[in-house]
């Protein structure tokens, strides 16, 4: 069998010219939908809307823990009367 160096060359030249072409093609598909995007307004940042979510559920978890310490402390001091009419109501409901 024989190769001809020449041929050889002649389709790795071609190839690494295909994928140098491949390369550039989605290179400039990207910045045109970046551009198409960016005309076009089409953008949402979550970032501040997640910092308020954050900070709101830490209040929240935070309120609740103390809530719970006071009921607990109230009721080892003997000093948590619960409204025996209202939980009698909420069970019915049950």
């Amino acid at each position: 069998m024989r190769i001809d160096e020449s041929s050889l060359i002649d389709q790795s030249s071609s190839t690494a010219n295909r994928a140098a072409e491949s390369q550039r093609i989605q290179v400039d598909s990207a910045a045109s939908a970046a551009a198409t995007g960016a005309a076009a307004g089409d953008r949402v940042d979550l970032s501040g809307l997640a910092g308020r979510i954050s900070q709101t559920m830490q209040a929240l978890s935070n309120q609740s823990a103390q809530r719970a310490g006071q009921l607990r402390t109230d009721f080892q001091a003997g000093r948590y009367q619960p409204d025996v009419q209202r939980l009698a109501s909420i069970m019915a409901r049950a």
